[in-house]
């Protein structure tokens, strides 16, 4: 290739690249944007499941507290019964 078909190549990369420069920098930045609301939306999620799990936790605490009365009601409620007789 001579000089001047190597010109006219890098001519037309140079325009290429002056032409989609903007655009990919425009595209970038949206993209980053994203990322960080995507991340911003991941760590409120992380929250949220630690929030549920602590929640669960204390449910199945109180659900375990409330069998145990259960029983010793049923027991204590057994004994006046047999108090009574």
């Amino acid at each position: 290739m001579t000089v001047q078909e190597w010109s006219i190549v890098v001519g037309v990369v140079i325009s290429g690249m002056l032409a989609l420069g903007p655009w990919m920098f425009m595209v970038h930045a949206k993209l980053a944007a994203l990322v960080a609301t995507v991340q911003a939306a991941m760590e409120r999620l992380e929250n949220i499941a630690e929030a549920h799990q602590r929640l669960w936790e204390r449910h199945a605490r109180h659900e375990s507290r409330l069998e145990t009365h259960n029983v010793q009601i049923a027991m204590l409620n057994d004994r006046l019964r047999e108090s009574e007789l």
